[in-house]
């Protein structure tokens, strides 16, 4: 099913999780174009710079063309500068919050990038920080929440809290900000992603982590909190854009920490999900977490996910331009990702489409964007 290309990104990216050469098979007789679906295929699932991190291990002789090569550096000195900046807006976050009783930690993104052989070549989209209080004698974690909302409205910065029910938007430093009040899209499933997002709460269990020397020290989420969270986000993405990136971060997770996981997470089909991602960790980066106590069934469902990551036609971006052949698209789209939440999640296939029919009524302008 992969292409050569495909293979080459997986040694690469085996050997920046190991931060051990790569295996030079691959590359021995890699012509032109298998170098270009390789950088190209690296650049769309969001590991660029982790897949550049992999040729710096190769022979010189080994490595692309002159012209991909200086193009791909090039690249990823744009990761790192934007890191940085990441890093520093989230502190400075979390600084002006302190300063009102607001306590910001970080999701994901940079904060999570600390674990990473690399963490600037982590690549990242937006900050997800979950605001609260502080001191509960003082303030409720809702009420601090919405003060969050407010301070940023105080300054002039326009927040949507109208289109999403778990999380706000703004722009910050021309950065993108989601704040959230809930971790999961309880939607989807109400029983049971209501359920992990209470034993979220309950692992947060905040703690420090320190990038580029100390120079930022960001509050970040327990790794129990993080194996759970991160699996169920990228679970969230299956069927509408589940990346390498993706894997990636939960092949950081199991090969630093194994698979932390509440004991109260119990139900077949999310730890069949689980073991699926693993498998696939297992085999194409490397990592080697036993599965033999996991629901059977893991390895179909995993081939379903690689093919969602690599030749998925359902991608976040449409080719269509005319207005009828978008709405069919994403009809499509929508009944074959109420397929994929009912075998992660448990989701009711009706659920989940009156959900999205519902954000629709809420913010029509989005029905015929291609994005």
């Amino acid at each position: 099913m992969l292409k050569r290309g495909d293979l080459m990104l997986f040694a690469l990216l085996k050997a920046s999780l190991h931060n051990v050469a790569a295996d030079t098979e691959l590359f021995v007789d890699a012509v032109k174009e298998d170098w270009d679906h390789c950088y190209n295929a690296s650049s769309k699932q969001g590991v660029l710079a982790l897949a550049w991190d992999g040729v710096q291990t190769l022979p010189v002789e080994m490595h692309p063309y002159k012209k991909l090569k200086f193009q791909w550096a090039i690249s990823v000195e744009k990761y790192e500068a934007k890191h940085r900046k990441y890093c520093q807006t989230a502190q400075e976050l979390q600084h002006f919050y302190k300063e009102h009783g607001i306590m910001a930690v970080i999701l994901k993104g940079v904060g999570f990038s600390s674990y990473y052989n690399c963490p600037a070549h982590r690549e990242g989209g937006d900050i997800d920080i979950y605001t609260c209080s502080a001191d509960t004698s003082k303030m409720s974690h809702k009420e601090a929440n919405e003060l969050a909302d407010t301070l940023m409205q105080q300054q002039g910065i326009n927040v949507d809290t109208d289109h999403n029910h778990k999380h706000s938007n703004f722009t910050y430093n021309g950065i993108p900000i989601e704040n959230h009040k809930l971790f999961l899209n309880v939607e989807v499933n109400p029983r049971f992603l209501g359920k992990l997002n209470n034993i979220l709460n309950k692992v947060l269990n905040v703690k420090e982590n320190s990038l580029y020397n100390g120079e930022f020290k960001l509050k970040v989420p327990s790794i129990e909190f993080d194996t759970l969270f991160i699996s169920c986000h990228a679970f969230q993405h299956y069927g509408d854009g589940l990346a390498l990136h993706h894997l990636y971060d939960w092949a950081t997770i199991i090969n630093k920490f194994e698979i932390k996981l509440s004991k109260e997470v119990t139900e077949d089909y999310f730890l069949r999900s689980i073991a699926a991602f693993t498998y696939l960790s297992n085999k194409y980066l490397g990592t080697n977490v036993e599965l033999s106590h996991f629901p059977s069934g893991y390895e179909k469902l995993a081939d379903k996910m690689l093919w969602e990551m690599f030749y998925s036609k359902f991608t976040k971006v449409i080719q269509f331009t005319n207005p009828i052949s978008i709405i069919i698209f994403k009809i499509k789209r929508l009944f074959i990702r109420a397929f994929y939440m009912k075998s992660v999640f448990g989701a009711s296939i009706t659920r989940t489409v009156l959900s999205s029919v519902r954000l629709c009524f809420i913010n029509p302008g989005k029905i015929l964007k291609r994005g």
